[in-house]
């Protein structure tokens, strides 16, 4: 009996040691049999799934195998090597295809660019790019964009004591995205290319109906790009794509600032010396923080504060030892230009062939709203707290919002 007993104590024994071992290096308890989701599930009761990532991938260097309960098949690698999302992303994109469980994840947006894959996938982008790039439709929507913040968001704010400013943007870029879609003038499923009232239309919808792809083509060899379908999937990828991602951008982008009080210094003697050239009946009222495009380029602090706001949000590989300090100036070379980052170490807009191709309207946006309420008014946060929480989702929205007293600058 006293042998068997010794024999299992020596037997439980090494298979701790074996544990221990095992766990020497990994930034997760790796339990037996159940793998690492009882540390990810104890972890959950002060962190969420991004901040576990973070930490994992922060101190195995980039990279690590996230090992699942052995009877679910459940293991998966995370990383956030330039090297890997390099190679993943640039040298070796069409081995990596989304899948059919990325699919199912984001089966609302139906058939829409998000999803697919193949030629249905490079139609899609040719299409969009011709759209997105179109000077005409990115100056239909800086202008509804402005007009809407004269109407609405300034109005709203002028009155507000208190208000949660994530709320008020996510409404904010809902009715703006909304502003850009508009079926109903546009009843018939036909056009004619030398229509040219239909095709000075600069609305979201009628430009995507009249829009051909940068090879010249609309035939709908690949897709009937006028179905019902196609449109609704489509429509909705750009609508919740222009809709959180700003609004949630600009969220953050606050909250950084508000809690980056010389930050805020400089962004506003950025846009000093912008206004300063104006000419004065451009300057009074709110008219002074509403800039043009050719003004918000040569906001190059604001620039690289809305870089770092990204950065810090989506946990963007770039190695630095200050990496987790919020520091606008990292984004500005010696020559007081804006660093040119590769995708793949800054890649908030992913990286790529799949980079965003509303990047640079997303940074225009963001620049113009952030520009004009930053000039307008005083934003302190009600809570003081400096480490918010983000939600768990593709968006990573702030999980209890964001509340702050508003006040209006004495220029």
């Amino acid at each position: 009996m006293a042998t068997q007993l010794l024999l299992i104590f020596l037997s439980l024994a090494i298979f701790l040691w074996h544990c221990l071992l095992r766990n020497k290096h990994s930034p997760v308890y790796q339990w037996p049999f159940l793998g690492m989701l009882p540390g990810f599930l104890f972890s959950f009761y002060d962190s969420t799934i991004h901040d576990l990532y973070t930490r994992a991938l922060r101190r195995t260097g980039g990279t690590f195998l996230l090992k699942g309960p052995i009877f679910i098949n459940a293991d998966f690698m995370v990383t956030c090597d330039p090297a890997n999302i390099n190679h993943i992303f640039n040298k070796n994109a069409a081995n990596y295809e989304k899948g059919r469980d990325f699919k199912t994840i984001m089966e609302p947006l139906g058939d829409g660019i998000f999803n697919v894959d193949g030629e249905s996938w490079k139609f899609q982008r040719r299409l969009l790019h011709s759209l997105l790039n179109n000077s005409e439709f990115e100056c239909h929507a800086m202008q509804i964009l402005t007009e809407k913040m004269r109407s609405t968001l300034l109005p709203i704010l002028d009155r507000a004591e208190v208000v949660d400013l994530q709320d008020v943007f996510k409404r904010f870029m809902f009715d703006n995205m909304c502003l850009l879609m508009k079926k109903q003038e546009f009843a018939t499923k036909h056009y004619v290319d030398n229509d040219e009232q239909t095709k000075n239309k600069t609305d979201l919808l009628t430009q995507f109906l009249v829009m051909k792809d940068e090879d010249g083509n609309c035939d709908g060899k690949i897709i009937d790009k006028t179905s019902d379908k196609f449109l609704r999937d489509n429509m909705l990828t750009l609508l919740v794509a222009g809709r959180d991602t700003i609004s949630a951008g600009l969220t953050w982008l606050i909250w950084c600032v508000a809690n980056h009080p010389t930050v805020e210094k400089r962004i506003l003697e950025e846009l000093r010396q912008v206004i300063a050239v104006r000419p004065p009946e451009q300057v009074n009222g709110d008219e002074g923080g509403f800039l043009r495009s050719n003004e918000l380029n040569k906001l190059v602090y604001l620039h690289a504060t809305v870089c770092e706001t990204l950065k810090v949000v989506s946990t963007s590989p770039i190695r630095a030892q200050d990496c987790m300090e919020f520091k606008p100036e990292r984004w500005i070379s010696e020559r007081g230009t804006i660093l040119h980052v590769p995708t793949y170490k800054f890649m908030t807009f992913l990286a790529g062939a799949r980079t965003c191709l509303g990047k640079t309207m997303s940074f225009m946006q963001i620049k113009s709203m952030a520009s004009a309420l930053l000039w307008k008014y005083k934003f302190e946060l009600t809570d003081n707290n400096p480490s918010a929480r983000t939600t768990v989702g593709m968006v990573l929205y702030m999980k209890d919002g964001l509340k702050a007293r508003v006040s209006r600058r004495d220029h």
